[in-house]
């Protein structure tokens, strides 16, 4: 009541006291104000997104929040929860901590996030953005750098932070579209609202880190800064109320974090510091309470527990991850929850009334906490999680695009996750109880009692899910291989450890798994390569085998193995490479394909896996002395290679050669093949990302992230491609434009790309695309080799070129019947309910209709109609008139228009006209030539010439081939009865014949060649 007063003063205020009503008021919430919004807006320039010549961004996969706080809202009985994602947000219900909806993706990073009703609002770089769902309401600005901290009081005001300066907003203003409005501006592209005022906190005064409307307070704010200082300001008239000093220790002065109301206990309010101490103070008396000293650190989070008979509690979350739950009424430590979070707890809060406490850190996870037990404790009852850290392996495990396997780091421990690419609230992390079991001789000496080290690699067997265990990562500085079982998605407890007096102590680089999924192949860092069994973790020696010598014949004639000796004891055992094994895999026919990062051996190396024998190398750096190979990835014959020097190499195993040889400037630091082996990404150091195609040998995209990709991988469709970011714990996911959109000309049809486009990916820095002349560059860029012109005509004289119509309009030309046949009505047609008694009606014969209204087609076109319906002709006179006074041409009957067409020679416009028409249309106008429909055969001479014609210019292919055979099953029999449409028919037959033929030798002759590089002709 109190804001609906205000706002009345306030627009009686800007009328000048006049009492006249405006003609229209807008609706009082802001959420109904989204349909006005959207249909007067157009798209909000945060939504537009850059994208490449081949790919476009769709959405971000394996992220669930980042570090900004959460934001709960409840709306009559059910309770959100609103968290940042980078560059959009999501809403969780919190029922079962399911997706409600997801937000706009954006091209500004959100710095901040609150709700206020159903709305959403996002502080972005310079403009506060108000969201309802994925409409723009509206927006304000103001403020001269990114605005971290928000708080609404109630619908009318907002109060929001950046640095020292805090500025007032007029709430309740978003979504209006008044330009006379005091404080509106208008940019031409929506609605932007202008700032009230700003509140002077004065010199002294730090960076604000915390903004909070205690209840009861009109109009009131307290505002926290990294100083400790504590100010109570007035909104609406932005005065200062009063400065607390009681919370102010010289002895131990230390920065505000945090600041949490008490909604159940009036002038209640916590303040954490940056030094771990909790302060409860009474706002109305400036006064302390009491104190608490957490141990664990600065204090990231603080909240209150509510409810009907809820226990007086205050949960602080630390920077280590841990929760501590303090008993107000004992005024002590009441328990410590370890490990809640891997990484600092970013935001903590209870549920209204509700035994349910929401927990958000930096690892990229939400979890629920119930206090159900007589103790208070609290007990995990679900959560969603994504990857922990920077992803630094990803490859789609099992059949389709379903699901991902990620594998990376965070904070110096390692994660291994299953990513769902369908349902979010599938996404998982391996469970790593398994490593408590362990001893020290298996594990080595780790950083961390319950996580791994980083992932530095990863292998797997999809066939052998429910086999037994058949996922093998390696870890940084681990001398062992660990096994996962992918049906428990845990730690399983087999370890592979290579012995020790066989080159074994060593940490493992590399990881290969037959396709069988009964041998691993371990590649380490001192150049060697083992062999294990993978079921039952067993070794099965080292490759190559160890030296031997023949000895004597024994007496039964067998000969006998013995080890090679030197003076000095036994030979060490031989090494595969000569350094650090950095890429390693195992073919389908048994090889196994080793590369060594050391100068001295830049070749690919082949090893039979049965009998650890030397079968082949195949040298790298031929012309380039000193280069040295980083990388490996393998697509069946074929393996790409990434050097030091920026060359990326791809070899075909099958020829023992290097077919094909790419000059990146810097070194890769992922490769990627696509499913049929025809493109290559390449993701670079300096953040870049090249396609290549490889039959055609040219690259053909090129695009520039703000932070290098660290892993690539293509959907088995190759209709995604997923990138993977340093500092960034989501990944994105790429769409192939060539795939979805059929506009688009082919790659090879474009020239090469001279000049990378510089893309958005969540988290990106926006200063470097801030430069406007660089953003006109890139534009310009994007809009040539982005958005090239639709043509359907032949680049060349004789090149097939096909229609720009869907594919389902030419199938449903060739297939009416059986689109009829499915369309019938189950049911017959029910008589449409009558009309109101109060609309005029009128009949023509016993047949009513509506009425027109008077003066609309008889008394206002002042054309000589009729007055009475009853005199009007009917539907038959008026075809009989129409017939006789049509005056056929030599003795024939009227023609219609694609039969004028065709006698008149005009084979372009038939054309036209058949693709104006409808399937049935096109069925009609092709049935209405011939003897048949009171023609003649010059008519169906006409059709085939017109065929004859369009075949020749090799142009819409696909509706002129759907034409061709609906007119030769229409008039087949005519066509055969006559000598001379059957020489047309020949012609016919021999131009479709000559055309189709070469195209078809030129699509077996690229068949061929990618089945001999992707060693795939063996499956023809």
């Amino acid at each position: 009541m109190l804001a609906r007063d205000v706002g009345k003063r306030q627009l009686a205020q800007n009328s000048g006291g006049d009492d006249e009503k405006p003609a229209w008021q807008p609706p009082r919430k802001l959420s109904r104000r989204a349909g006005v919004a959207h249909a007067r807006q157009a798209a909000s320039d945060v939504l537009k997104v850059r994208e490449s010549a081949l790919f476009r961004p769709v959405r971000a996969i394996g992220v669930v929040t980042d570090s900004l706080p959460l934001s709960v809202q409840t709306i009559n009985d059910a309770s959100f929860v609103t968290a940042s994602v980078g560059r959009g947000f999501q809403v969780f219900e919190c029922e079962k901590l399911r997706l409600a909806y997801i937000g706009p993706r954006l091209n500004e990073k959100v710095r901040a996030v609150i709700n206020v009703g159903d709305t959403t609002i996002t502080a972005l770089k310079l403009d506060i953005v108000v969201w309802h769902k994925l409409t723009e309401l509206g927006r304000f600005r103001g403020h001269r750098s990114s605005a971290t901290a928000l708080c609404a009081i109630g619908s009318s005001l907002l109060v929001s932070a950046a640095g020292s300066e805090v500025l007032v907003w007029q709430l309740s203003d978003a979504g209006l579209d008044d330009p006379a409005s005091a404080h509106k501006e208008s940019d031409g592209k929506g609605c932007v609202l202008a700032p009230l005022g700003r509140l002077a906190l004065g010199e002294g005064f730090s960076l604000v880190t915390s903004i909070r409307h205690p209840p009861t307070y009109l109009h009131k704010v307290l505002i926290g800064g990294s100083g400790g200082a504590i100010q109570l300001w007035n909104a609406r008239t932005r005065e200062q109320v009063h400065t607390f000093q009681s919370h102010l220790n010289s002895a131990a002065q230390s920065g505000i974090t945090c600041m949490t109301e008490a909604p159940n206990a009036l002038d209640l309010m916590a303040v954490g510091f940056s030094s771990g101490r909790i302060c409860l103070m009474n706002m109305r008396e400036d006064k302390v309470l009491f104190e608490f000293e957490q141990a664990q650190g600065r204090v990231t989070a603080l909240t209150f527990r509510t409810g009907p008979n809820a226990l007086p509690h205050l949960v602080s979350g630390a920077p280590s991850g841990d929760l501590v739950i303090w008993d107000l009424e004992k005024r002590r430590s009441h328990h410590v929850l370890e490990a809640a979070h891997r990484g600092p707890v970013s935001s903590a809060q209870y549920l209204p009334n509700e035994p349910l406490l929401l927990t958000s850190g930096r690892d990229n996870a939400i979890k629920m906490w119930i206090f159900d037990t007589a103790d208070g404790l609290p007990r995990y009852l679900k959560g969603r999680a994504g990857c922990p850290g920077p992803a630094r392996r990803l490859s789609f495990y099992g059949e389709g695009d379903k699901e991902l396997l990620v594998g990376g780091g965070f904070e110096g421990t390692g994660f291994l996750s299953k990513i769902s690419f369908i349902q979010d609230h599938q996404n998982n992390e391996y469970s790593q109880m398994a490593l408590k079991k362990m001893t020290i001789a298996k594990t080595g000496h780790l950083a961390s009692k319950n996580h791994l080290p980083p992932l530095v690699d990863i292998a797997y067997c999809r066939i052998r899910h429910f086999d037994w265990p058949a996922v093998v990562t390696a870890h940084d500085g681990i001398n062992a291989a660990f096994v996962w079982s992918a049906s428990h998605q845990a730690l399983a407890p087999t370890v592979l450890l290579p012995p020790p007096d066989m080159n074994g102590g060593s940490p493992v680089s590399a990881i290969a798994i037959s396709t069988c999924g009964n041998y691993c192949v371990l590649g380490l860092e001192n150049g060697a390569l083992h062999r294990f069994n993978l079921q039952s973790g067993l070794h099965r020696g080292s490759i190559p085998k160890l030296p031997e010598i023949a000895s004597d014949q024994s007496t039964l004639g067998e000969k006998t193995r013995r080890k090679a000796f030197n003076a000095k004891g036994p030979a060490p055992p031989p090494r595969a490479h000569s350094g650090r094994v950095c890429g390693l895999a195992i073919t389908v026919s048994g090889q196994v394909v080793s590369c060594a990062c050391h100068p001295k051996d830049c070749s690919i190396s082949l090893w039979k896996l049965s009998t650890h024998e030397a079968t082949g190398s195949l040298p790298l750096a031929k012309g380039r002395p000193g280069a040295t190979c980083l990388l490996t990835r393998t697509q069946g014959a074929l393996v790409a290679a990434s050097l030091d020097d920026g060359t990326l190499c791809v070899a075909d195993l099958n020829g023992m050669s290097v077919v094909r040889s790419f000059a990146c400037g810097v070194p890769a630091t992922d490769v990627a093949f696509s499913e049929d082996g025809r493109w290559l990404a390449a993701a670079l150091c300096d953040g870049g990302l090249r396609i290549f195609d490889l039959p055609a040998a040219r690259c053909i995209d090129s695009f520039v992230f703000a932070y290098p990709a660290l892993g690539l991988c293509f959907s088995p469709s190759t209709a995604f491609l997923l990138t993977t970011h340093a500092k960034q714990n989501a990944i994105q996911v790429w769409a192939n434009k060539f795939l979805f959109d059929p506009s688009l000309s082919a790659p090879l049809l474009r020239p090469e790309p001279e000049a990378p486009i510089y893309v958005d990916e969540p988290g990106a820095p926006e200063d470097e695309f801030e430069d406007e002349g660089d953003d006109d560059v890139a534009n310009d860029a994007q809009t040539g080799a982005a958005q090239d012109a639709v043509s359907t005509e032949p680049l060349e004289p004789e090149l097939l070129t096909l229609s720009d119509v869907p594919p389902a309009k030419v199938l449903a030309t060739l297939h009416l019947d059986l689109v009829k046949e499915r369309n019938k009505a189950i049911e017959a047609p029910k008589p449409l309910p009558n009309a109101p008694f109060f609309l005029p009606s009128a009949h023509e014969g016993v047949t009513p209709h509506f009425a027109a209204p008077l003066g609309e087609e008889e008394g206002a076109t002042g054309q000589d109609h009729p007055a009475d319906p009853k005199d009007r002709p009917s539907f038959l006179e008026t075809l009989e008139a129409e017939r006789s006074t049509a005056k056929p041409a030599a003795g024939t009957a009227a023609a219609l228009p694609f039969q004028a067409l065709l006698r008149k020679g005009s084979f372009d416009k038939a054309l036209e006209f058949l693709k104006e028409q409808t399937p049935s249309g096109v069925h009609l106008a092709i049935e209405e030539l011939g003897t048949m429909a009171s023609g003649d055969e010059r008519e169906l001479k006409a059709g085939l010439e017109f065929f004859l014609h369009h075949l020749s210019k090799s142009h819409f292919a696909d509706e002129v081939q759907a034409y061709l055979s609906l007119f030769l099953q229409a008039h087949g029999e005519e066509l055969a009865a006559s000598q001379e449409l059957q020489s047309l028919c020949a012609r016919l037959a021999a131009t479709q014949e000559q055309l189709w033929t070469s195209i078809s030798t030129q699509c077996q002759k690229s068949r061929c060649f990618l089945g001999m590089l992707t060693q795939t002709q063996s499956q023809w």
